[in-house]
């Protein structure tokens, strides 16, 4: 049997330019550590890495991409899906958004925004986070349904809804950065996400 070496910013740069969560899965399968790997769990948000985490995490198969593709599902309405399936496992067992009728209850959401290079050259690694190439009116609203757009196809909010919000901004700016490319596949129109700057 042949045996190959790889070093580790070998394995790193090759994560680093893996292009969906189920390639970054198999590269850890194959050079991660496994008592490394935090098995996706409801109790830690921090647990739930890809999508399939979330899936193994609230215990349900994933969706089949490519029948719904077959059937003419739009590929930002599966990237949907999939945020919702991560949103309700990053809530964990015991939060559930409602609505409250005293408007007392904060709930945060993910949110982008689009820099000029000499913005984000000045930006130091806290501000610049993970940036994503697209706009959003007033701000990134979150929600599940209410899409109204004004003047281009690329500016849209979504005003009504919770599926995609989370109860801590901690947990909202981990769905926004360790998800950026479900994010970006779920709003993007005719434009491409730049790599993650942190």
């Amino acid at each position: 049997m042949k045996t190959i070496e790889v070093t580790e910013n070998e394995v790193k740069a090759a994560f680093n330019v893996a292009k969906s969560d189920e390639v970054k899965q198999v590269l850890a399968a194959l050079f991660c550590k496994p008592e490394n790997r935090v098995s996706p769990t409801l109790d830690d948000y921090k647990s739930i890495k890809s999508y399939e985490d979330a899936c193994n995490a609230l215990e349900e198969a994933p969706i089949d991409e490519s029948e719904l593709k077959k059937a003419g599902v739009p590929s930002h309405l599966i990237a949907l899906m999939k945020l919702e399936t991560v949103s309700r496992a990053l809530w964990g067992k015991e939060f559930q958004p409602k609505p409250d009728a005293e408007g007392s209850k904060l709930y945060y959401y993910p949110w982008f925004a689009l820099y000029t290079k000499r913005e984000i050259d000045n930006m130091n690694d806290e501000e610049r986070g993970s940036l994503l190439s697209a706009t959003a009116s007033y701000g990134a609203y979150a929600g599940f349904g209410y899409l109204p757009t004004y003047v281009r196809s690329s500016v849209a909010n979504a005003t009504f809804g919770f599926r995609l919000c989370q109860e801590t901004s901690d947990k909202a700016a981990y769905f926004g950065k360790q998800f950026t490319k479900l994010w970006a596949d779920y709003v993007e129109f005719n434009f491409k996400v730049g790599d993650k700057l942190k």
